[in-house]
């Protein structure tokens, strides 16, 4: 069959719908900005771009990646603006390239999964140089003077958090009854704030690699997806498999399952060493194995004649909603194969290109 080049850039807007998304994406500009503190939200974000661009047409996505490079700069100044482009637009360069060259599906998944790791990590070495110093000790040097900047208020969230455990509680509490308020003498304040910025210290060389792998793959895989699934809607050939066939070929799941046996065997050994990389490793395995989990519920759904609904109502529930369920049931399909999926795609797979599964 003939391939068919298809012009992203070119595809005529839906001028409604282009209001329509640009007035939304203006009116939520301030909950856009909060979502800057929780990261799986600012992954998804070249993800939505592109489903605009899809659905909807270039104008939209175009507007309102200019709304967050403005979010970018009136929170941070300049150089917000310029870290919120850096992240953004070379996935959706990457991406939509892929498609306007007509690339199959995995490899240009995999090429927006690596782009959008390496702009994290370009936008982490930004932030880094203009702090000073390491992206976490920035970090931790900002939390110790928020806390001692906000007075009673900052006094009061460490008394809790010491009640929790989280942090240990030193002799020294004065509590003031008469307003219910809690004031911290320097010393004890001082000693509460170093326990808070060493346990965030840890966890945070532990938590921004595995967020930045793991969002890079919700960047690269989901935006081709969006995108793909939008232009087929739009009467346009592009190559995009359904969820319900994304599989992990055996050869490629016992060289993960080998690693991952390997990085566990480290990290008992040499912990100090290993830690980050088999923290990192899991946490993209996990979500590689909600993946096969969720296609294997869709693949079960498609044969008892459930839509497209459903399916993504799925998708959505175990990728974002409980998505350890999902890498249960990913691994169990992965050992046991228990939709009997593999006997009925992969012979059709290896009859097409010699090949079986797909590639991560």
């Amino acid at each position: 069959m003939e391939k068919h080049r298809v012009s992203l850039l070119r595809q005529k807007n839906r001028w409604g719908l282009t209001a329509l998304c640009i007035a939304l994406c203006v009116l939520l500009s301030p909950a856009l900005g909060m979502s800057i503190a929780m990261p799986q939200l600012v992954f998804l974000l070249p993800a939505v771009l592109l489903l605009m661009l899809a659905y909807v047409g270039p104008v939209s996505m175009t507007v309102c990646c200019g709304v967050l490079v403005v979010i970018g700069f009136l929170l941070f100044g300049a150089w917000g603006a310029v870290c919120v482009a850096l992240f953004v637009v070379p996935v959706l360069a990457v991406s939509v390239l892929a498609v306007d060259q007509d690339r199959p599906f995995w490899p240009s998944a995999l090429a927006g999964c690596v782009t959008a790791f390496i702009s994290m990590c370009a936008v982490a070495g930004l932030l880094a140089l203009l702090a000073g110093s390491d992206l976490v000790t920035a970090i931790g040097e900002l939390t110790r003077q928020a806390f001692e900047a906000s007075g009673t208020v900052g006094d009061s969230m460490l008394v809790m958090l010491a009640q929790l455990g989280a942090i240990g509680t030193p002799e020294g509490l004065t509590f003031l009854e008469e307003s219910g308020r809690v004031a911290l003498s320097e010393a004890t304040r001082s000693e509460m704030l170093g326990e808070l910025i060493l346990a965030l210290d840890g966890m945070l060389r532990l938590e921004i690699p595995m967020q930045m792998a793991t969002g890079s793959v919700a960047a690269g895989l989901l935006g081709q997806t969006m995108l793909r699934r939008g232009l087929r809607r739009r009467g346009e050939r592009v190559d995009c498999p359904p969820v319900r066939t994304w599989r992990i070929p055996k050869g490629w799941g016992r060289i993960l399952g080998v690693t991952f046996a390997a990085l566990l065997v480290m990290v008992w050994l040499v912990p100090a060493a290993a830690s980050s990389t088999f923290y990192v490793f899991a946490g993209v395995l996990e979500q590689i194995l909600a993946l096969q989990g969720i296609a294997t519920l869709c693949y079960v759904l498609h044969k008892n004649g459930k839509g497209r609904a459903m399916q993504a109502l799925v998708f959505a529930l175990g990728y974002f909603a409980v998505r350890p369920a999902a890498c249960v049931l990913g691994v169990l399909d992965q050992a046991m194969d228990l939709s009997h999926r593999r006997r009925e795609l992969e012979p059709q797979q290896e009859n097409k290109d010699g090949g079986s599964g797909w590639m991560m």
